[in-house]
């Protein structure tokens, strides 16, 4: 079954940045959809974002 997110390693890759600017990323999209949908940004899962809001954030990856 293809998993649903994406990691920190993932993310690294396709923006090709550092491990550091992959997490910030992370926490910035997760971050900006909690607030966007209402939804509590502790229910999100550190260091991982879905790969549909991923997707929204960068198109192109």
């Amino acid at each position: 079954m293809e998993e649903l997110t994406y990691n920190a390693k993932e993310v690294m890759t396709m923006l090709k940045c550092s491990r550091a600017t992959a997490y910030r990323t992370i926490d910035k999209i997760n971050g900006i959809h909690c607030k966007k949908n209402k939804l509590n940004e502790k229910a999100m899962i550190r260091g991982k974002v879905s790969k549909k809001v991923f997707h929204e954030y960068y198109p192109s990856n």
